[in-house]
């Protein structure tokens, strides 16, 4: 299940907009006011649905902390009342598995642990659209820069849809590019002495995965029919090394309510840093969840009931870029050859990897050739299970 990508983003936003006045920027908030942050998204997808509630953070404290011990629950227009119960702080889990139904309202409604309440508006599912294709194609972008650029087409005949929202789940293979077989391992330590053992582990394959964190959004208010074509999701540069090997990208479309789009456009505007911290700040925004107890209470956040299609696909890099080299791995990998003083340390600590043996030169350098441990193990950067859905 992906978290939804704009959570951070909500809560560095809402400082700028909290804490932002006409003065230059200044990082201490000196009037720091709390406010409950809500991020919470029901599909149409039977799963167990998911509310999250934060709070507004000091921008100098530099991290945000969940909303425990509240209730929360979701009623529809049918009768049915859909109980959520905290798994981690701030993170609420609907104790039995439902989808959201078309010409159904649904409400969303919560109570903290201090006794406030807060009630969203009546929220409808939008209709269901499927993707039409996800694919890749070779393109340059408005930098300049050539790459792959992942798009998608959508269309709806009935012209119901008009509003969409993106997010995606990467996934790239990665490959070691020095590793070796045998691990140089210390034996004794007084006296020293050094040996080999066979890697306890895959260490040379390994598999990264990474949410998106922008918020993607697109309409077609504007156009003859509900479609879109060649809409552009992620871009990667030719020479990222994520697509150096064999990349995959799992991909969602929403179908989302015009107040929803409103909401995610304005949040949009105001997530890069230079929005955030202007000097002038476009004051505070609400989107769809009203506070009971306070009506002047600032509360954030967006009660969403989407449609949601997804699709994967797969590439390598070759099939793009077939004559290239395998673009550069994220260090240099530069090879050492410690004298026996120095050696110790990088072994026992794990921060160097045997690359082979050395015939020295003089007495400066050591038998034994070392890399960078990013160089020769693959999990600093991922892990070595193979992901359930990958194929080669």
């Amino acid at each position: 299940m992906f978290k939804h990508k704009y959570h951070f983003i909500f809560l560095v936003l809402l400082n700028g907009l909290f804490f932002g006045c006409v003065e230059p920027f200044d990082a201490a908030t000196e009037d720091f006011e709390s406010a409950l942050v809500i991020d919470a998204l029901i599909t149409n997808e039977f799963k167990h649905q998911v509310v999250y509630l934060s709070r507004t953070f000091r921008l100098e404290d530099g991290i945000s902390s969940g909303e425990s011990n509240a209730a929360i629950k979701i009623e529809d227009s049918q009768g049915n009342e859909y109980v959520f119960q905290e798994s981690v702080p701030g993170t609420y889990v609907s104790t039995n598995m439902f989808s959201a139904q078309p010409n159904v309202e649904y409400q969303l409604s919560i109570t903290t642990s201090g006794g406030s309440s807060y009630i969203s508006n009546s929220v409808v599912l939008p209709t269901n659209t499927s993707i039409d294709n996800l694919y890749a194609a070779v393109e340059t972008n408005d930098q300049n820069v050539e790459g792959v650029a992942i798009l998608v087409d959508t269309f709806d005949p009935e012209g119901e849809s008009q509003y969409y929202r993106y997010d995606y789940e990467e996934t790239y293979k990665i490959v070691a590019p020095r590793w070796n077989p045998q691990d140089l391992i210390v034996v004794s330590e007084s006296p020293v002495i050094y040996g080999f053992a066979p890697r306890p582990r895959e260490e040379q394959v390994c598999y990264n995965t990474v949410n998106s964190l922008n918020i993607i959004l697109g309409n077609t208010t504007g156009f003859s029919e509900d479609r879109l074509t060649r809409f552009p999701i992620r871009f990667l540069d030719r020479f990222d090394y994520i697509i150096g090997h064999r990349y995959s990208i799992l991909v969602r479309q929403y179908v989302i309510s015009r107040e929803a789009h409103s909401f995610y456009t304005t949040l949009n505007e105001f997530s890069g840093l230079e929005s955030i911290f202007s000097e002038n700040q476009p004051g505070f925004f609400s989107g769809n969840i009203i506070p009971q107890n306070d009506p002047k209470e600032k509360v954030v956040g967006f009660f969403d009931v989407s449609s949601v299609d997804s699709e994967r696909i797969f590439f390598n890099h070759e099939d793009f870029f077939p004559e290239d080299l395998v673009p550069t791995y994220p260090d240099d990998c530069r090879i050492t050859t410690p004298i026996l003083g120095e050696l110790f340390g990088a072994i026992n600590f794990n921060t160097s990897k045997y690359a082979g043996p050395h015939e020295p030169e003089d007495a400066s350098e050591g038998i034994y050739k070392l890399v960078p441990r990013v160089c020769g193990d693959c999990t600093v950067l991922g892990s070595s299970t193979i992901p359930d859905f990958w194929i080669e």
